[in-house]
Order: C-alpha cells, then structure tokens, then sequence
C-alpha cells in the first residue's frame, strides 16, 4: 500500500530544518500527543469497545478509533498521521493533508504524491489503495524538496475515489493484537479492529510525470 509522502527519514541540512521549523504538516501527529492508556474488551455481541467508551470514540459509521490525547506541541512526527485529522481530510470531498486546504486538481483529477515502492504499478491506469491524502501544489513541493525516501516519488491524479475501508489493530479475544492491518467496510473483522486511519481506493489513477518534473525544479504548473 502506498504511503504518506513525508517519510521517517527527511533530508538534512540547514534549508530542510529551517522549512520544517516553518511548516506544520496537518495530519502528522506532534510529539506530545500520544494514543491513550485505554483498555480494549468486548461486548456482548463480539465487538471491540473501550471500558470507558465516550460517543467521541466511534465515528458516524459505528466503528472504533484510537482515542488520543496529548497537546499540538513539541515537534511533529512527519511519517505519522493523527488518528483524527487523517479521516478529516479523507472523507468527501478529500483536501490537502499538508494544510488541510483545497487539493489541487486540473481536467486529470485530484494530484497525489506517493513513494515508490515495489508494487507500484507499471500500466496506467490503475486503481491504487493508500491512506494517503492528496497534496496542493505548495506542499507537494516542498515535500520533493525537503524529503527522501528510498526510491523516490510518483504523482498521480484521478478523477473519482472510494473510501474502502480502515487501518488499524485488529483484536480477538483468544490471540494477541495484530497491528498495521487493512481492513475492508465488507470484512467481518470490522468488529474487532480499533481504526487509526481510513483507507482509500483511487480508481483509474494515471501518472502526472509533468507535474511531478516542474515541482522537483521548483517550478508550479
């Protein structure tokens, strides 16, 4: 699965310290939030719940998040995404997950920048699943500016996506928890998994290499 376009490892250096010092990233989490000390147990029917469930704890849907606590301070965690702020910029219709704003678009669709990694695809179009929110032009650039990862970046635009499903800690009561899992709305494990990010399918993405080639020169289309 594609992931956020800000990695564990950003570039060093005087110029990307000073940027990050400057720019707040919307859905990454700060250092002094934290998930909260909550237990996990089950219900009469089988499904996950907190002790101390509050209505705050579940969205519109039914299903349960990771409730979280702790101030917007202390420096961000730029790979990570907030279990609160990554849905709100996910739902319909999805905006920028630098600064929450309008993400862009042209006749191609919505712009996404996401690391390249061994499943990317090598046909266009194609339908990509990520929890990835889309950029506008000013964020995406200073992410190829001010970060690396392994192999790189790809932009894609699409038109149309669907929301799938979520990520999180699947539990049972008879094995131990299983966290980073995907999980889809018609998967009975549904029930059993404490959400920390929404999960999208981007349908008949296709490659923006145009873009992608002015905002690394720090041109804006």
């Amino acid at each position: 699965m594609h992931g956020l376009a800000v990695p564990a490892t950003p570039a060093s250096g005087p110029a990307a310290d000073g940027a990050r010092a400057e720019r707040r990233l919307y859905i990454a989490p700060y250092r002094d939030e934290a998930p909260s000390n909550v237990k996990v147990i089950f219900d009469a029917d089988g499904r996950v719940c907190y002790a101390d469930e509050r209505p705050s704890d579940r969205c519109i849907d039914g299903w349960l998040w990771e409730r979280w606590e702790g101030t917007q301070t202390g420096g961000q965690r730029w790979a990570g995404h907030h279990p609160v702020r990554q849905p709100d910029v996910m739902r319909h219709p999805p905006r920028c997950g630098g600064c929450a704003g309008e993400a862009h678009r042209d006749e191609r669709g919505m712009l996404w920048l996401l690391h390249i990694i061994a499943q990317t695809p090598l046909a266009w179009p194609c339908d990509i699943i990520t929890v990835t929110p889309p950029m506008c032009l000013a964020d995406a650039c200073w992410a190829l500016r001010n970060c690396r990862t392994e192999h790189g970046f790809i932009a894609v635009r699409t038109q149309e996506i669907d929301i799938i499903g979520d990520w999180g800690t699947v539990y049972s009561p008879t094995q131990p928890p299983q966290a980073d899992q995907l999980v889809l709305f018609e998967d009975s494990r549904m029930h059993q998994v404490v959400a920390n990010r929404i999960v999208i399918r981007l349908n008949d993405a296709v490659l923006d290499e145009t873009t992608l080639s002015l905002l690394s020169t720090g041109g804006l289309p």
